[in-house]
């Protein structure tokens, strides 16, 4: 199973929207779903308006990192407006929290997990509209 960034790249090479859509359909997975939903549903909307300032990128190499994205994405309810256990947080525990996150990410899914928390995830051609018309039972 391919990286979820691994996808948005060969999402962004592909030259056509069918070809975009084929790239989603033949890796679709949970984690790539929950990443596209967490993304791009209005219902999900986040406390964290900016990096922590000590975020510094891990210099691991891909696959050699502690964590995986398709593991540690459940955690990301501890950033969620609305979550009662989130909304207890101080915004400098959820700093902190999601400081530990990101650094025990490989870069690049780290980049994916704040693409999340922007509701931008920077992978050209990949928006709402697009995720819609894909899975139009995802978002509203």
């Amino acid at each position: 199973m391919k990286n979820v960034y691994e996808i948005f790249d060969e999402f962004e090479e592909a030259a056509s929207k069918k070809e975009k859509l084929q790239v989603i359909e033949k890796n679709l997975s949970k984690t790539l779903v929950q990443v596209l939903e967490l993304a791009f549903h209005p219902d999900y909307q986040w406390l964290i308006n900016e990096m922590p300032a000590e975020y510094k990128i891990p210099d691991t190499l891909p696959g050699i990192s502690r964590c995986q994205l398709s593991t540690e994405i459940r955690k990301l309810y501890l950033f969620r407006k609305g979550d009662d256990t989130a909304e207890r947080l101080s915004e400098e525990k959820r700093k902190q929290l999601l400081l530990q996150l990101i650094e025990s990410l490989e870069p690049r899914e780290a980049e994916v997990v704040i693409g999340i928390l922007n509701k931008d995830l920077g992978v050209k051609g990949l928006n709402y509209k697009f995720v819609k018309e894909a899975f139009p039972q995802l978002l509203p």
